[in-house]
C-alpha cells in the first residue's frame, strides 16, 4: 500500500510533533525524503517528497524571496515539510506557514533535539519495503495477464480478471463509445459530469490514462470517478478500456493491474487485427469479383456471394464513399484513422452492410429492407441513412468531408456490377452537387460528363442566345445568369423563382426582360429553353 503523511505521523520520533495541516493533506502519498541543504532544491524534486529543514539554507532570504522559494516547492507537489528551529526562541517564518496553508501542504514541527537522520532512516526503510512489495505485485499480475494472452483468452476473461483484482466494474468501448464487452451492464449508461483530463502521472505509464467524473442513472444517479485508457494498434484501430470507481477509489496497485490488463488487451487487439486483415483480404477479393462483372459462371457467383453472407434473393444498391481531406499532406497514420472512423459510422447505422475499402474509397453493398418496390422511397431512405453517417462523421472532425454516390438498386447479385459502375460515375461527378447523390438523379449530366475533359466539344452545345449573355460584360451579368438558371429550375414559374432567390416578383420580371433584350431568347420555345438548360449545366461542369 502507499505510504502517506498519516502513516508518517505514526513514527516514534514524531510523537510530540505539532501537525499543521488539513485532513486532505494527511492522505498525500510519500515518494521520498530529503534534507533541504540548498536553496535551489526545487530543481531536483519530482513530487511527493518529504522535506526536512531548519531553514539554514535560506537564512539570508528576505520575506519576498522566502515566499517565492516556498511557492516553488509547492509547485513541485511536495507532500509535507518537517521543520525544527535550531535555537530556542526561534520561530517559523510566517510567510512559509501562509504558503503551506494556502497550497495544502502539511507542516510538521519537531523538537530541535530530534535527529533528522533517524526520521530519514525509518522513512527510507518503509519506502524500500513498499517498492519491493510493488515489484512483487507487478511480477505476480504481469504473469497472470501474460498467461491469459498465451492461452488466447478473449477480452471478456481479461476484464473479468481485472475486475476481480481491483473490485470495480470494467467496460471496453470502441471509438464511437459503443459497448464491446462489460463486467457490469449497470455502468454501460452514464452522463458526463466533466471532460476527460489526462492524469499527471500517466507519463510514467505505457498507456495514457484519462480521468473524469460521470453520473450513472442505473445507480441512483451516483457521481463516480471514471478512468479511460485508449488502446491503439499500428493501423490506428482503437478501443477504450474504461473502469468506473463505483465500489472503491483507485490506488497505486490498481493502476499496476490496469496497465497489465491494457497490455493484454493490446496484444489481443493486434492478434484480432492480424486475423481480420487476412479475412478482409479474402473477403475483399470476393467483393471485387462480384462487383467487377467478370464472373460469368452462375455457380461461381453464388459461391462467392455465400462466402460473404450475401443473400442471393435480396435487393441492394452499391454506394461509393469518397473522403476529401482539407490538408493534402495528411500522413498515412491519420489517413487510415479517418477511414476507420467512416467505416465504423457506416457499421453503426447499417449492421449487415458488406463493406470494402479500396483506392481511397469505401464501397458498400447496401441492403434494401423496405419490403416494397417503390424505388423512389427506397432511394430516399438510403440517402437519409447516408446523411446520418456523414453527419456523425463530420461532427467528430473538421479535417475531412465525405461524398457518397449511389447506384441504382440491384434486384439480384447479378445486377451488382451495373450498380457499382453507376455509383462510381456519380462519385466522380459529386463536386458539382450536394455530398450525396444517386445515379437516377444525374439526368443529362450523365451524358455531358463524358466530355468533361474536352471543353471545346462541350462548348459547341452552348446555344448562341446563352453565349450573348455570357459575353454581356456588365456588373449584373452574374445575377442575370443566376436568375435564368433558377427560372428554368422552377419550371419557368416567376413566383417560385422569386421565393427561391429571396427577391421580389417584379425584380425577377425585370431581370427576365433584360435577359430577353440581351439574348433575344424566346421563353415560349421549348426546344430553345432545353438548349439553354443544357448550356447552363455545361457551364457548371466546365467551372
Amino acid at each position: 500500500m502507499n505510504y502517506t503523511v498519516r502513516d508518517l505521523l505514526q513514527l516514534e520520533e514524531l510523537d510530540k510533533a505539532e501537525f499543521k495541516g488539513t485532513k486532505q493533506s494527511l492522505s498525500k502519498f510519500i515518494t521520498g525524503i530529503t534534507i533541504i541543504d540548498s536553496p535551489y532544491i526545487a530543481r531536483w524534486l519530482k513530487g511527493g517528497e518529504i522535506l526536512l529543514t531548519s531553514f539554514h539554507a535560506v537564512s539570508t532570504f528576505d520575506e519576498e524571496s522566502l515566499s517565492e522559494w516556498a511557492e516553488n516547492l509547492a509547485d513541485k507537489k511536495i507532500s509535507a515539510l518537517i521543520v525544527k528551529n535550531p535555537n530556542e526562541g526561534d520561530t517559523i517564518p510566517e510567510v512559509i506557514e501562509e504558503v503551506c496553508a494556502k497550497r495544502n501542504i502539511a507542516m510538521i514541527v519537531i523538537h530541535r533535539d530530534v535527529p533528522f537522520i533517524s526520521i530519514i532512516r525509518k522513512v527510507t526503510r518503509k519506502l524500500f519495503s513498499q517498492d519491493v512489495e510493488r515489484l512483487e505485485y507487478f511480477r505476480e499480475i504481469n504473469h497472470r495477464f501474460t498467461e491469459l494472452s498465451i492461452r488466447n483468452m478473449d477480452d471478456e476473461v481479461i476484464i473479468q480478471t481485472l475486475e476481480s483484482l481491483i473490485g470495480n466494474p470494467v467496460t471496453i468501448y470502441n471509438e464511437l463509445f459503443t459497448v464491446l464487452a462489460t463486467t457490469d451492464s449497470e455502468v454501460e449508461l452514464f452522463y458526463e459530469n466533466d471532460k476527460f483530463k489526462e492524469r499527471d502521472d500517466s507519463k510514467d505509464s505505457l498507456f495514457p490514462i484519462y480521468r473524469r467524473n460521470v453520473i450513472f442513472p442505473k445507480l441512483q444517479d451516483r457521481l463516480c470517478e471514471q478512468i479511460m485508457i485508449p488502446i491503439t494498434t499500428v493501423n490506428q484501430t482503437r478501443v477504450n478500456l474504461v473502469i468506473s470507481a463505483v465500489n472503491s477509489n483507485f490506488n497505486e496497485f490498481d493502476f499496476i493491474a490496469i496497465e497489465n490488463a491494457a497490455t493484454a488487451l493490446s496484444l489481443n487487439l493486434a492478434k484480432k487485427i492480424a486475423v481480420s486483415e487476412v479475412e478482409k483480404k479474402y473477403k475483399n477479393e470476393i467483393i471485387d469479383d462480384l462487383l467487377s462483372g467478370e464472373l460469368k459462371n452462375d455457380n461461381d457467383i453464388k459461391e462467392r456471394a455465400f462466402n460473404i453472407n450475401f443473400d442471393l434473393n435480396s435487393r441492394s444498391a452499391v454506394v461509393v464513399f469518397s473522403l476529401n481531406f482539407k490538408n493534402k499532406d495528411i500522413d498515412s497514420k491519420n489517413h487510415q484513422r479517418y477511414y476507420n472512423m467512416l467505416i465504423n459510422n457506416i457499421d453503426y447505422y447499417l449492421k449487415d452492410a458488406i463493406i470494402r475499402e479500396r483506392f481511397n474509397q469505401v464501397i458498400v453493398i447496401w441492403p434494401i429492407h423496405s419490403g416494397q418496390n417503390n424505388i423512389k422511397k427506397e432511394m430516399s431512405y438510403i440517402k437519409k441513412s447516408i446523411n446520418l453517417v456523414l453527419s456523425k462523421f463530420e461532427s467528430t472532425t473538421e479535417d475531412a468531408t465525405v461524398l457518397a454516390g449511389i447506384g441504382t438498386i440491384a434486384n439480384t447479385v447479378f445486377d451488382l456490377p451495373r450498380s457499382h459502375t453507376e455509383a462510381q460515375e456519380v462519385t466522380n461527378m459529386l463536386t458539382l452537387f450536394e455530398p450525396v447523390k444517386s445515379f437516377e438523379e444525374l439526368g443529362v449530366y450523365r451524358l455531358l460528363y463524358q466530355f468533361k475533359h474536352d471543353n471545346n466539344k462541350l462548348d459547341e452545345f452552348i446555344p448562341h442566345s446563352l453565349r450573348r449573355l455570357l459575353n454581356y460584360h456588365k456588373s449584373n451579368r452574374k445575377q442575370l445568369i443566376e436568375t435564368l438558371d433558377m427560372y428554368l429550375q422552377s419550371q419557368q414559374n416567376i413566383s417560385r423563382t422569386a421565393d427561391r432567390l429571396f427577391i421580389h416578383y417584379k425584380t425577377v420580371t425585370y431581370r427576365l426582360d433584360k435577359i430577353k433584350e440581351i439574348t433575344q431568347m424566346d421563353y415560349e420555345d421549348a426546344n430553345e429553353m432545353l438548349s439553354v438548360q443544357v448550356g447552363l449545366k455545361i457551364l457548371e461542369i466546365n467551372h
